[in-house]
Formats: C-alpha cells, structure tokens, sequence
C-alpha cells in the first residue's frame, strides 16, 4: 500500500485479485537554455525590421517607431507531425492601434493594402463584431454611442442573454460600465471609437481578403478579469470607471489615458 501511495499511475496486472506496480523510470531532457545574456524582443524588432526594409521598404517608418512587427514562420520551425490538421501561417504582422485614433485607422489601411494579406484578424470577437459596420456616414452621435464593449446583435435582449450566458451578471455589468464609459470619452474628444477596425475590414473587402475575429467573448475576459481581483481592487475600479462616466471631460480623458494605456 506504500509503494502505491507512491507512485502516481499504477499499472494494474491482467489477475484482479493481485495489484502490482510498475517502476517509471525518470525521463532525460536536455533543453540547452538560451545565453544569458539574450534578448528576445531585441532579436525579434530586429530581425523585423531587417525583413520589412527588405520587402516593404515603405512600412519601415512603422517597423522603426514600433507599431508594426513581423514575425516569420521560419523562425520557430516546422508545426509538429501531430498538428496535421492546422495550418501555420508563413507570415504574421502584427499592427499596434490605438482605439480612438485616426491616424491608426490610417496605419492599419496603408499597411494592409501594401501586404494584401489572406486573412485578416481583428480584436474582436463575434459580439463586437458590429462596431466594424457602423458607416460613416451615419449619425455622429450613434459614432460616438458606439465602443468595443457596446451590446450588439439582432436585439437588445438577445445581446445580454448572450452575454450572461457567457460571463453571468458580473461581466454583463461590467461590460455596460465599461461601455458607457467609453462612450463619454468618445464624446468628449469628438471621436469615434474602433476607426482601425472599420479601415479594416473596409480594406480586407476590397482586396478579398478574409476578416477573422481573432478575440475571445469579452464577456469570459471581463469574467476572468474580475475574479482575479482582490475585494478592495474590484472596488477600486468599480469606483474609478463611475467617476469616469460623471466626471467633466478633462477627468475622463485622464482616466482614457490609465485604462486604455498602461
């Protein structure tokens, strides 16, 4: 009874009146870890920049101020035999945005119609997918009404049953704080949010290229975000986005600046 105590998977014999064990013997891996004195985001920008000045030298203004990187398949070697049914992209490129700013809905449109991409991917998941079709051409405050943690679907009540199914009624009612309170900073700096998500999706349609929600439910996020909190944390930020919402501008644009940049 102590040797099985012992060991974690016993192996059972064909007679079950007798239980034996079976030793495992200790398995040997050498992984040579990397040199001290290494620098993985180094060598990544590097080799990145290296790569765009010699394909895309037009995107180099981007490589260099870090809001666009290059990573390439060939890097981290070939996808393991197992993995036979997913197919690993040769190339990825990864642009840096900000949510309510225009100069990166221009990034993301110069950068996307010099790679003519295959797919892709936004950071949204399928119940903020709706801030991509927002026209511009609509009504300025259904603009600025509208964020990534805005409600969206077929109806209202459809869009919170989802979501509590998703998350429960804690993520729900963070999902509304956090949606009113982009909104107010949407109003008061006149922009609307989510331009880069419409540059591309506008862009993808017209090179033919495949939009891929590339984000998990905001309401899971917000669920597991939550929970990770201490009581006097959650307090914390309950608190500070209420104060966001009924604050003057100049308040709520400061709040912007802690909550969606650090």
């Amino acid at each position: 009874m102590e040797t099985l105590l012992k060991i974690p998977f016993p192996i059972f014999s064909n007679n079950p009146h007798i239980l034996t064990t079976k030793p495992t013997k200790p398995l040997k891996v050498s992984i040579k870890p990397p040199p001290p004195d290494f620098d993985f985001r180094s060598e990544i920008l590097q080799e990145s920049r290296a790569t765009i000045s010699r394909t895309y030298p037009e995107l180099l203004d981007l490589a260099n101020d870090g809001t666009l990187l290059l990573i390439e398949k060939k890097l981290f070697g070939p996808v393991p035999s197992w993995r036979t049914e997913f197919v690993e992209p040769e190339a990825i490129w990864l642009v840096g945005a900000t949510h309510i700013s225009s100069q990166s809905a221009a990034e993301v449109e110069r950068v996307i119609r010099a790679v003519k991409p295959d797919n892709v991917v936004v950071e949204l998941c399928r119940s903020r997918a709706g801030i991509m079709y927002i026209s511009d051409e609509g009504e300025v405050g259904q603009q600025l009404r509208s964020s990534m943690f805005s409600l969206s679907g077929t109806g209202f009540f459809g869009a919170v049953g989802r979501s509590i199914n998703l998350g429960g009624q804690t993520a729900l009612a963070l999902r509304l704080l956090l949606a009113l309170f982009s909104s107010k900073i949407s109003s008061d700096v006149n922009r609307p949010f989510g331009d880069e998500f419409r540059a591309a999706r506008k862009v993808a349609e017209e090179i033919g290229a495949q939009i891929v929600l590339g984000d998990r439910p905001i309401e899971i996020t917000l669920e597991r975000a939550w929970n990770s909190l201490k009581w006097r944390e959650k307090l914390s930020l309950v608190i500070a986005v209420v104060r966001g919402i009924t604050s003057s501008s100049d308040i709520s644009k400061n709040n912007f600046k802690v909550f969606y940049f650090y």
